[in-house]
C-alpha cells in the first residue's frame, strides 16, 4: 500500500510536466515522414503528399531535415508569395518506416511561415511572427506485464497559426504495470491542458484534467487483487467553460455551489476500495470503501465549495453528479472506482 501512495507522489510531480495535440492548421500536418537510421525521408510526408503543396529539401543530416513547403500550382486558395519552413527533428539512429511519428522515442517537427513582399525597389523576404509544433517523447522501457510506459506530446500554435486552435495543447499519459506476477499494483496517471490565448499572448480560458489509478495490492494476497485508489480532477476556466450548472446548482454535503459561463469551476473525485479479509461461509467482505466529490466556482463567487464524503459502495462506486457538459475534457470519462468484490466500472 506504501508503495501506491509512493507513485502517485511521483505522479503529481510529473502530471506538471506537460503535453497535447493541435488540429492541423493551413492543411499543414506532422505526420506521413519516414525516418532509417537517422536519415529522414520527408518527401512521404502527408503535407507533401498533398497536392495542396510542392516540397523541396534545403537541409539535411542524421536526425534534421529542413523542407520548404510551397503553395502547389493547382493550390487556388493559398498565396502564391508564402511559403512554409518545415523542421524535422529526431535521434540520430531513429528508425521509423510507418509515418506514424508515434512509433519514435522523440520527435519534434515545427512550421515557420515565410512571405515573400515585391516592391518597385525590388523584393524582400521574411518570416511572420509565429510557429507551428509539435513535439513529443515516447518511451517504453520494457514490454509485456511490468511494462513501464511515458507519453508526453506538446504542441504550439502561436501568430499565424493561432486562429481556430488551442495556443498550448498539452498531454502526458504515465503507465506502470508493476509487478509481472501481480496487476493489481498498476498505476496509471493521465494529464490534459489546453488553453485559448488572445493575439497578444493574454489567457482568456483553459481546462485541465487529471487522472490517477493507484493498484495497492499486495504480491501473493488474493484479496487484496482489486485493492485500489482513483483520482480525479476537472477545471474548465473562462472560453473554455462554456455552459453554466444546472438551474439551482449543486448541492453536496448540505452546501449548494453554480457557476455561469466564463467562471472557473473545478470538480474533484478520489475514490479508494481496500479489502481487509473475506470471513464466514456466507463471504463477508471486510473491508474500506469511500468517495469524496467537490465542487467550487473558484472565481465567479466567494462561497465554500460544496462538498459530500461517503463510506459506501453505492457513493465510491457512483459518479455522482459529475456533469458531462461541463467537464468532458478532451474526451475523459467521468470517475469510477472498481469494489474489491471484483465488480468493474461500466
Amino acid at each position: 500500500m506504501q508503495k501506491g501512495f509512493r507513485i502517485a507522489a511521483m505522479a503529481g510531480a510529473l502530471s506538471m510536466a506537460m503535453s497535447g495535440s493541435a488540429f492541423a492548421v493551413n492543411n499543414l500536418t506532422f505526420d506521413g515522414w519516414t525516418v532509417s537510421n537517422g536519415d529522414i525521408t520527408s518527401n512521404s510526408a502527408t503535407v507533401c503528399q498533398s497536392t495542396d503543396y510542392d516540397c523541396s529539401v534545403v537541409a539535411s543530416g542524421k536526425g534534421f531535415q529542413q523542407v520548404t513547403v510551397s503553395p502547389s500550382s493547382s493550390n487556388t486558395t493559398g498565396d502564391p508569395n508564402t511559403s512554409y519552413i518545415m523542421t524535422i527533428v529526431t535521434d540520430q539512429n531513429a528508425n521509423s518506416t510507418s509515418g506514424d511519428p508515434a512509433d519514435l522515442g522523440f520527435y519534434d517537427v515545427s512550421f515557420v511561415k515565410m512571405q515573400v513582399s515585391l516592391g518597385g525597389t525590388g523584393s524582400t523576404t521574411g518570416n511572420v511572427n509565429g510557429i507551428y509544433g509539435q513535439q513529443a517523447i515516447n518511451n517504453v522501457t520494457s514490454s509485456g506485464s511490468s511494462a513501464t510506459s511515458f507519453q508526453s506530446t506538446t504542441n504550439i500554435s502561436t501568430g499565424w497559426a493561432l486562429a481556430s486552435n488551442s495556443p498550448i495543447s498539452i498531454s502526458q499519459n504515465l503507465t506502470d504495470n508493476g509487478n509481472t506476477n501481480d496487476t493489481g499494483d498498476d498505476f496509471s496517471s493521465n494529464f490534459y491542458y489546453a488553453s485559448d490565448n488572445t493575439a497578444d499572448g493574454t489567457r482568456t480560458g483553459f481546462e485541465m484534467s487529471i487522472d490517477q489509478k493507484a493498484g495497492l495490492a499486495s504480491p501473493g494476497v488474493t484479496t487484496s487483487a482489486n485493492d485500489v485508489q482513483t483520482f480525479a480532477l476537472r477545471e474548465r476556466q473562462g472560453t473554455k467553460l462554456q455552459t453554466a450548472s444546472p438551474s439551482g446548482g449543486y448541492t453536496l454535503g448540505g452546501d449548494t455551489v453554480s457557476w455561469a459561463a466564463g467562471d472557473d469551476a473545478k470538480a474533484i473525485w478520489l475514490g479508494q476500495n481496500i479489502n481487509l479479509d473475506s470471513t464466514g461461509t456466507s463471504g463477508t467482505t471486510l473491508g474500506s470503501t469511500f468517495g469524496y466529490l467537490s465542487f467550487d466556482n473558484v472565481t465567479g463567487d466567494s462561497n465554500p465549495p460544496a462538498t459530500e464524503f461517503g463510506f459506501a459502495a453505492t457513493k465510491a462506486n457512483a459518479p455522482w453528479v459529475w456533469d458531462d457538459s461541463a467537464f468532458n475534457i478532451n474526451n475523459s470519462v467521468k470517475p469510477c472506482l472498481s469494489d474489491p468484490t471484483g465488480v468493474t466500472c461500466p
